[in-house]
């Protein structure tokens, strides 16, 4: 039996280096996004995908050229996974879990350099986890680089975190009703911290004089922002984000100069218009709201928690800017600023078109950049 050992040995190791080289050529060949990573559990083994910014370590980037080379990726292996290892951790039920495989690859073999590394990353449990806890600081300081989309799955089941600096920590599998809190939390943050939205929202809401002209329009972009975040989220119809994008931008400038040239709506058949305008925008800004989650890989039960949640996020951010916008306009009022209150509407549109025209022209920038790698 002895004898057998080190033939045994031999071949597991061989066995496991022919699995490892088959998930560094299958992450190449299928490139993680920046800003993602998943998480597979089998039994008591917890198999890691992990896209890290080079922004987000430490001593790795010698030319100072915010990209890692094939030759730094090589030369910094060790310290790169010391970092990883220090900094990603997973925990279930009070246990931690134990690493046994670090290692990392670049997005894609046909690039030189590249502005994140793959790292493919495995953990062991003792028992089989219910829960698991993961806690990460893995966030860069590049644009769109201070959050991390994670999905987890466990056979049928799946489930969408989204970590930042602020909730760097979360546990899987609590079930649905912890996941609808969850994404309350994310869409009121979503809303909130995303500048487009809010430009697109400000010019809807100095169009109007009038709560109910408020509530038309609010409700006409709520409707219309609800059907496409659920049509996308069921797989029905998608469009990619490098469309979706450009399109809010646009669809900032286009209601900002709608407002510039003719003011807030005046006449039934303008502000039927206008109404119709809002809600195709909205159309396209649910697109936008879907690929901030990355909604399609979860399962029937947590997908339905997940939208719920989210959009009810969304509605609450629309509310609280809202009565912010409301509570600024009556202060002004009562303060006899009566010029100002007349002219912020066309103050207000004008920076949201300067600001639409530079997303609008960022964003197109980056489209032709990447097709033209």
């Amino acid at each position: 039996m002895k004898g057998h050992r080190p033939f045994l040995s031999r071949l597991t190791a061989a066995a496991g280096l022919w699995c490892l080289q088959w998930l560094v050529g299958t992450a190449q060949a299928h490139m993680l996004p920046a800003q993602n990573a998943t998480m597979n559990i089998v039994d008591k083994a917890v198999f890691f995908v992990v896209s890290v910014p080079v922004s987000a370590l430490q001593g790795t980037d010698l030319d100072g050229n915010g990209q890692l080379s094939l030759a730094e990726i090589d030369r910094g292996r060790a310290q790169i996974s010391a970092q990883f290892d220090a900094r990603f951790r997973v925990a279930s039920d009070g246990e931690q879990g134990k690493p046994v495989l670090t290692w990392i690859v670049p997005p894609d073999d046909a690039a030189t350099e590249s502005a994140y590394v793959v790292i493919l990353h495995r953990v062991d449990f003792v028992q089989a986890p219910a829960h698991p806890v993961l806690s990460m600081d893995l966030f860069g300081t590049g644009p769109g680089e201070a959050t991390m989309t994670l999905t987890a799955t466990r056979g049928k089941h799946a489930e969408v975190a989204i970590l930042s600096p602020g909730t760097s920590t979360h546990e899987f599998f609590r079930g649905s009703f912890a996941t609808f809190i969850e994404f309350v939390r994310i869409g009121l943050q979503h809303i909130l911290g995303g500048p487009d939205h809010l430009l697109f929202l400000l010019t809807v809401v100095v169009a109007a004089a009038g709560w109910r002209r408020w509530l038309a329009f609010i409700t006409a972009f709520t409707i219309a922002h609800s059907i496409t975040l659920a049509l996308s989220v069921l797989g029905i119809v998608r469009i990619p984000a490098a469309i979706v994008e450009p399109g809010i931008a646009a669809s900032i400038v286009v209601m900002a100069v709608l407002n510039l040239r003719g003011g807030a709506p005046r006449t039934d058949k303008s502000r039927r218009t206008h109404i119709v305008l809002v809600f195709a925008c909205g159309l396209l800004h649910g697109f936008g709201f879907a690929a901030a989650i990355g909604l399609t890989a979860l399962d029937a039960g947590n997908r339905l928690a997940t939208l719920a949640g989210f959009n009810l996020g969304i509605e609450i951010g629309q509310a609280v800017f809202l009565g912010a916008f409301l509570i600024c306009m009556r202060a002004l009022q009562r303060l006899g600023q009566v010029r100002a209150v007349a002219v912020l509407p066309r103050l207000a549109s004008a920076l949201a078109a300067v600001a639409g025209a530079a997303m609008l022209l960022e964003r197109l920038y980056s489209l032709l950049a990447a097709a033209a790698r």
